[in-house]
C-alpha cells in the first residue's frame, strides 16, 4: 500500500513539468515568505511589552512597530511571489498531464475503446486532471508553507522554553496522527467518487451524442434514470466525505483546545515558580497559537492532497498503460537510435509485382466478447493490381479482416505482411503511407475541407524549401483536383456552398452522405497509397449517391496499385473491376475466385448470395448499379 502511494505522489511531481530554474524560485521564495511571517509574533511581542510596560522608549517602540511593518510587508510580498509562481506550476501540470494522457490515450489499441467509454476517458481527461492541477497549485503549495513556518516558530519554541516546547510537540503529534488516518480514508473516498462521476459523464456523453435515436424511442426517462443513478452513487459518497471530514475537524479542533488550555496552565505554573518573564510567556503563547495553526492546516492539505491521490491514480494507470499493439519505437518519442531503424525499413518497402503486397498466413483474431474467433486460420495473397471483394453475411468475419490489414487489432495467432514485412515491425506512419481506408461511415472533422482532405499528411515532405504562399498554392491545386476527381466540385460558382476553405461542422452534418463520402475518398486518395481499404464505401447512401460515388472510387482506384473492398451490395463488384472475391463465413474463407467463375457455379455460396439479391450473371452486377435509380 505505502509502495502505491508513495509512486503516485511521485507521478504528481514527475509530471508537473517544472524546470529547476522554476523550482528554486518556487521554493526560494516559500522559505523566504514563511521565515519572514514566523518573525512577526515575535515583533508583535515586543510591541505589546512596550506598551503594557509603559516603560519602553519613544525609540524602543519605534525600534518595534518598524521590525512588525517591515517584516509582514515582506511577508506579504513574498507569500504573493510564492503563490503566484505555485498557480504557474500547478497550469503546467494540467497542461503536462492532460497532453501525456490524451497522446497516451490515441496511442491505445481499438480494443481498448471497445470497453471504454467515450466519456469516461473525457471525465479521466478534465475533472480528474484538474484535480492534480489544484495540488501542486494550492495543496502541495500551502503544506509547504505551513510546515516551513511551523519549523521556524518551533525554533523561537525551543530558544523560550525547551520544556513547554515538548508538551506542545506531544499535543501535535496527536493531531498528525488523526490527521494520517483521516488522508488515508479520504484518498480511498475521493477515488470511489471520481470513479462514479466517470461513469456519470460517460451517460452523459452517450446520451448527448444520441439525443435523435433516445427521442425517437422515446427514451428520454431511460436515459434521465441512468444519469441520476450515477449522480446518486456519486452523491452518497460525498456525503460520506462530507461527515468523515466533520468528525476529523471536529475531533482536531478539540484536540487543540485542550492542548491550548494544558499549555496556558503549564504556563502559569512556570510563570509562577519564576522560570519565565511575563514577556517571554506572552511571546511563547503567540508562538504556540503560531505553530498550532500551521500544524492544524498541514494536516487539512494533506488530507486535500491524499484525495487527489486517490482521485489521479486512475489518471496515472492510463498515462502509463503500454497499448497492446505499438510502434517498434519507444513510446515517449525519444530517438534512441530508432528513427534511423525506421528510416531504413520504410525505403525497403517498395511494393514488388512478384510478391504479395499483403498476405495473411494463417491468421486468427479473438476478441473478448465474443464467443468463437472472428477470423479463423485465414491465409490468403493479395497482388498488385488486384481489386479484391470481401463478400459474406453479417458477422462473417469482413470488417476484421479488414481492420487486421490496417493493424487496428493484432491478429491472435498468425502473420500479416506489407511486402514481405510483417505489420508487427512497421510503424503506425510506414502503415498509413502505404495502406488508406475509406469507411462506411466515414469521419470528417470539424475544420475546413482542405484541412480534412490533408489530414496526417507531414506537408513538409513535399517542398520543405519553398516559401508558404507558393507552397499553399500548390497544395489547394493538390487537393482541389484530387476533390474533383472524388466526384466533388469545390470550384468557384458551383452551385454547392463548397470550396476549399468551407469549413464542416462537428461530424460532418453540413454535408450529405455522399459528400462526406467523396471527401473521405480524397483523404484516401491523396496519399497514392499502394493498397486500397474500402468498407461498406455504399451501404449507407441512396442510389443516386451510390452511382457517384462508384464512378469516383472507379476514378480514384487509378491511383492505387492494389484495392480491397468489404461489401454486401454485390452489384459494385463489376462496376469496380473487381476480379477477385473473397467469401467468407464463421470467420473462414470459404471459397475464393474470379466473381465470374463463381457466378457460374450454381453451388457456390457466392452464388446463392447474388441470387438472393437477383444477380444471376455478371452482367447483373453492373445492372444493379447502372440503373439502380430507374
Amino acid at each position: 500500500m505505502w509502495a502505491k502511494m508513495n509512486e503516485q505522489r511521485k507521478n504528481v511531481m514527475t509530471l508537473a513539468g517544472y524546470t529547476t530554474s522554476f523550482v528554486v524560485p518556487s521554493f526560494g521564495f516559500l522559505l523566504l515568505g514563511a521565515f519572514m511571517t514566523s518573525i512577526v509574533p515575535s515583533y508583535w511581542g515586543k510591541c505589546i511589552q512596550c506598551v503594557a510596560t509603559l516603560t519602553a522608549t519613544r525609540a524602543q517602540l519605534a525600534e518595534a512597530l518598524i521590525g512588525l511593518g517591515v517584516s509582514s510587508v515582506l511577508a506579504g510580498l513574498f507569500t504573493g511571489i510564492r503563490g503566484s509562481l505555485f498557480w504557474i506550476g500547478g497550469c503546467r501540470a494540467n497542461y503536462n498531464i492532460r497532453v501525456k494522457l490524451h497522446r497516451s490515450l490515441l496511442l491505445q489499441e481499438a480494443a481498448f475503446f471497445d470497453t471504454n467509454e467515450t466519456g469516461y476517458l473525457l471525465s479521466r481527461l478534465n475533472s480528474d486532471v484538474n484535480k492534480i492541477g489544484q495540488v501542486i497549485s494550492y495543496h502541495i503549495n500551502v503544506v509547504l508553507r505551513q510546515f516551513a513556518q511551523f519549523v521556524f516558530g518551533s525554533v523561537y519554541l525551543l530558544r523560550i522554553s525547551p520544556r513547554l516546547s515538548m508538551y506542545t510537540f506531544s499535543g501535535i503529534l496527536l493531531v498528525a496522527l488523526l490527521s494520517a488516518i483521516y488522508g488515508d480514508l479520504a484518498r480511498d473516498l475521493a477515488e470511489k467518487v471520481q470513479d462514479t462521476f466517470a461513469d456519470a459523464t460517460a451517460v452523459a456523453e452517450t446520451s448527448f451524442t444520441m439525443s435523435e435515436t433516445i427521442r425517437a424511442f422515446d427514451g428520454v426517462d431511460i436515459e434521465s434514470d441512468k444519469f441520476e443513478s450515477a449522480q446518486f452513487s456519486a452523491l452518497e459518497l460525498e456525503e460520506v466525505q462530507a461527515w468523515a471530514y466533520g468528525s476529523h475537524k471536529f475531533l482536531s479542533d478539540t484536540l487543540q483546545s485542550v492542548l491550548q488550555v494544558a499549555l496556558l496552565v503549564a504556563c502559569w505554573t512556570v510563570g509562577k515558580a519564576g522560570g519565565l518573564a511575563a514577556t517571554d510567556l506572552t511571546t511563547f503563547m503567540f508562538y504556540t497559537g503560531f505553530v498550532l495553526e500551521s500544524s492544524n492546516e498541514v494536516g487539512d492539505q494533506w488530507a486535500k492532497i491524499q484525495q487527489a491521490v486517490g482521485a489521479s491514480s486512475s489518471v496515472f494507470d492510463l498515462i502509463k498503460r503500454v497499448p497492446a499493439i505499438h510502434d517498434p519505437i519507444p513510446m515517449d518519442g525519444t530517438n534512441n537510435g530508432a528513427d534511423d531503424a525506421v528510416e531504413t525499413k520504410s525505403e525497403s518497402i517498395g511494393i514488388s509485382t512478384q510478391r504479395p503486397v499483403i498476405a495473411m498466413k494463417d491468421v486468427t483474431l479473438e476478441y473478448d466478447a465474443m464467443d468463437r474467433p472472428a477470423l479463423s486460420g485465414v491465409t490468403t495473397n493479395i497482388y498488385s493490381g488486384d481489386r479484391v471483394a470481401l463478400v459474406g453475411r453479417s458477422g462473417s468475419g469482413k470488417s476484421s479482416m479488414l481492420r487486421t490489414m490496417l493493424r487496428f487489432y493484432d491478429p491472435s495467432s498468425g502473420v500479416i505482411e506489407l511486402d514481405g514485412e510483417d505489420l508487427r515491425s512497421l510503424t503506425r506512419s510506414e502503415t498509413a503511407s502505404h495502406v488508406s481506408l475509406v469507411e462506411q461511415e466515414p469521419h470528417v472533422f470539424p475544420m475546413s475541407l482542405m484541412e480534412n482532405v490533408l489530414y496526417g499528411i507531414d506537408k513538409d515532405d513535399i517542398d520543405p524549401e519553398t516559401g508558404e504562399a507558393v507552397y499553399n498554392a500548390r497544395w489547394r491545386t493538390l487537393v482541389s483536383n484530387c476533390l474533383n476527381l472524388a466526384g466533388l466540385d469545390v470550384s468557384p460558382g458551383n452551385g454547392l456552398g463548397l470550396d476549399l476553405d468551407t469549413r464542416i461542422g462537428e461530424g460532418g452534418r453540413s454535408l450529405s452522405g455522399g459528400q462526406r463520402q467523396r471527401v473521405a475518398i480524397a483523404r484516401a486518395t491523396i496519399r497514392e497509397p499502394q493498397v486500397l481499404l474500402l468498407d461498406e464505401p455504399t451501404a449507407a447512401l441512396d442510389s443516386e449517391s451510390e452511382k457517384k460515388v462508384v464512378q469516383s472510387l472507379r476514378t480514384a482506384m487509378k491511383q492505387t496499385k492494389s484495392m480491397v473492398m468489404v461489401t454486401h451490395r454485390l452489384g459494385v463488384i463489376r462496376s469496380l473491376d473487381v476480379n477477385r472475391v473473397i467469401v467468407l463465413d464463421k470467420g473462414k474463407i470459404v471459397e475464393e475466385g474470379h466473381p465470374e467463375d463463381l457466378l457460374k457455379d450454381k453451388s457456390s455460396v457466392y452464388a446463392g448470395l447474388a441470387k438472393e439479391q437477383g444477380i444471376t450473371q455478371l452482367d447483373d452486377l453492373e445492372h444493379r448499379v447502372t440503373h439502380a435509380s430507374s
